[in-house]
C-alpha cells in the first residue's frame, strides 16, 4: 500500500477522546462523568483524565526567584 495515500494514521479517534478527558479533569469534572459507554473509548477518556490530574501539580514556577 502507498505510504502516502494511506491516511489511516491521522484517523484516530482516541487522541481526541484522551484529550476531552483531560479537558474534563482540567474543569474540575469527577472520573464518573465520561460521556462514552464504548470499552476503548472509556479507557482512552480515562487515560487523558488521571494523566491530567497527576500533571497538576499546584507550583508557581513564574514567581519563583531564580
Amino acid at each position: 500500500m502507498d505510504e502516502k495515500n494511506d491516511r489511516r494514521k491521522q484517523n484516530n479517534p482516541h487522541t481526541t477522546v484522551r484529550g476531552a478527558g483531560a479537558d474534563a479533569a482540567r474543569r474540575g469534572a469527577p472520573v464518573h462523568s465520561c460521556p462514552y459507554s464504548h470499552p476503548a473509548m472509556r479507557n482512552s477518556w480515562l487515560r487523558g483524565f488521571s494523566a491530567a490530574q497527576q500533571m497538576t501539580f499546584g507550583f508557581d514556577l513564574e514567581s519563583a526567584d531564580a
